[in-house]
């Protein structure tokens, strides 16, 4: 059976969730801001709540959802490559990431359009 990872890449950053959660939308909108612009974007869980979720390590409070990734439970561990970083940011990965690049391709596009980001620095976050 696959798993679900959970990923929020707000402030330039990924950070791996657990214990998803829908969390309302006035919530969302209050706490984050920023995922009222056009380049940042939460994942719904239905018409009234967003996903949210607890990070991994570090701040407890919890963070909007930008990513749900299906990791196959047989996966063949390759290396990132387009197809990962330009998947959809609910598709499924099986590379050797565990899914933290899977769609991230689709915000880098938007953070250097935006101006929020250069592309070398965006490059750079993805190889560490």
């Amino acid at each position: 059976m696959a798993a679900f990872k959970y990923f929020c890449d707000l402030g330039g950053e990924t950070i791996e969730l657990k214990n998803p959660f829908g969390m309302p939308n006035k919530e969302v909108a209050a706490k984050f801001p920023e995922l009222l612009s056009p380049v940042w974007r939460a994942i719904r869980y239905d018409g009234y709540t967003m996903w949210a979720g607890y990070p991994m390590s570090g701040a407890r409070e919890p963070r909007p959802v930008t990513r749900k990734i299906e990791y196959k439970s047989q996966p063949s561990r390759h290396e990132c490559n387009a197809k990962c970083l330009g998947g959809k940011a609910t598709g499924i990965c099986e590379c050797k990431c565990g899914g933290q690049n899977h769609g991230r391709g689709m915000f880098t596009k938007m953070l250097v359009g935006s101006g929020v980001a250069s592309r070398d620095n965006m490059c750079t976050q993805q190889s560490r």
